[in-house]
């Protein structure tokens, strides 16, 4: 556990700026129509507990008959009984497991299916704002690369840069032009997965982006682990079922019957009915609680290695948030550096100088630095999305039940 802690408050102290998840991003997940079925299935396998481990309805019946005896009177018989069916011993307790087992499966699987969702929708959410920043940034060396141009090709004019130099920008500015229509694009296409992910119409705007608290990945509560406990329990019910059917069925009742031969003669007679199986597969049902005890300890070990997965998550985020942090104050230092010199080149440009060749490449490095940052950013932003599915998103009041 120790691992865990100290990798998740490294993350919480490099992501303290950040805003806390917002309700509005948790309450978008929770009414999306892919929760709707996991939803209902866990409340389905919650209200099947009440109806576990029940006796069996009783019988009753009733019979009539004639005897026609060689010599005497013939007698009418009349007839009543009840019985009750007694399950085998530990099969009630079997069947109330398994259903708490099946209700732990559904729960983890609700957990399972919102945190992947959660993952999934903060996941394109940060590519449409690295879409976006990026965007932004290629407009901005668009705009500038024009102004270059409107010098260049001044400068053409006049006779004072070969015609070369002002082809060369042109082609830059297409170049330009076609990344920023790929951008707007990346854009479009992250925003509308959000809202296929989410079941939102086209005029609904999509939540804001939120990232879970790594400081609430616990392994006890991971969803991968409550479903490996969850099949612990239900190989457990299976165990004590298969125990069960070695155990004899058995049945009690209560008869009543009557003979009666005229008005002369009768006679009622009342008898207790015991009835019991007879368990001849007893190896049969040993092998299937062998099974399910194999299939217990293979539950454990897959809530061992999603423990030891979720720590190298949580460690995998604080890398990708520092590296991101890293990136930012190297393209702060870059633009800082070439920002000044790239503006006296254009002006120098502007003035008849003929430093083109170094005003793109200034761009270019301009460009390169943020460009390395957004993607930075964007890759810490996936990992820490990546958390959601260790830590899901739990139901607002509203939603909890549908």
């Amino acid at each position: 556990m120790r691992p865990l802690i100290l990798a998740a408050a490294l993350l919480v102290g490099l992501t303290a700026a950040e805003p806390a998840p917002a309700d509005g991003f948790t309450v978008a997940v929770w009414r999306a129509p892919a929760l709707r079925a996991a939803v209902m299935r866990s409340l389905a396998a919650e209200r099947a507990i009440a109806g576990a481990g029940v006796l069996p309805d009783p019988m009753v019946g009733a019979d009539v008959g004639r005897e026609r005896p060689r010599e005497g009177e013939d007698m009418t018989m009349y007839g009543a009984m009840i019985e009750q069916p007694l399950p085998r011993w530990g099969e009630r307790d079997a069947s109330r497991l398994g259903a708490r087992a099946q209700a732990a499966m559904a729960r983890a699987e609700l957990a399972e299916r919102a945190g992947a969702l959660a993952a999934d929708v903060a996941t394109a959410l940060a590519e449409a704002e690295a879409a976006a920043a990026s965007a932004t940034l290629v407009a901005a060396s668009l705009q500038r690369m024009r102004s270059l141009g409107d010098s260049v090709r001044a400068q053409v004019a006049s006779g004072g840069a070969m015609i070369g130099t002002a082809l060369a920008v042109e082609t830059r500015v297409q170049q330009l032009e076609v990344q920023l229509a790929g951008f707007v694009q990346r854009q479009s296409d992250a925003t509308s997965e959000v809202r296929g992910l989410l079941g939102l119409a086209d005029d609904v705007p999509v939540p804001a982006a939120a990232w879970p608290d790594p400081a609430q990945v616990s392994e006890r509560t991971l969803p991968m682990v409550q479903r490996a406990e969850a099949e612990r329990a239900e190989a457990e019910a299976m165990t004590r079922e298969a125990t069960a059917r070695g155990n004899p069925e058995s049945s009690v009742g209560l008869a009543w019957e009557r003979e009666s031969a005229g008005t002369e003669m009768q006679t009622d007679k009342v008898s207790l009915i015991v009835r019991m199986s007879l368990p001849v597969w007893r190896s049969s049902y040993a092998a299937s609680a062998d099974a399910a005890r194999t299939r217990a300890r293979a539950a454990m070990h897959d809530a061992d290695a999603s423990a030891r997965m979720a720590r190298a998550a949580v460690a995998r985020a604080a890398r990708a948030v520092e590296q991101a942090g890293r990136a930012q104050a190297a393209a702060d230092a870059t633009a800082a550096r070439a920002g000044s010199e790239l503006d006296a080149v254009i002006r120098q440009v502007g003035s008849g100088g003929a430093r083109f060749a170094e005003g793109i490449d200034l761009l270019e490095r301009i460009s390169e630095a943020h460009m390395q940052a957004i993607e930075a950013r964007m890759n810490g932003r996936i990992a820490q999305a990546a958390l959601w599915r260790l830590a899901p998103p739990g139901p607002p009041p509203a939603e909890s039940t549908p």
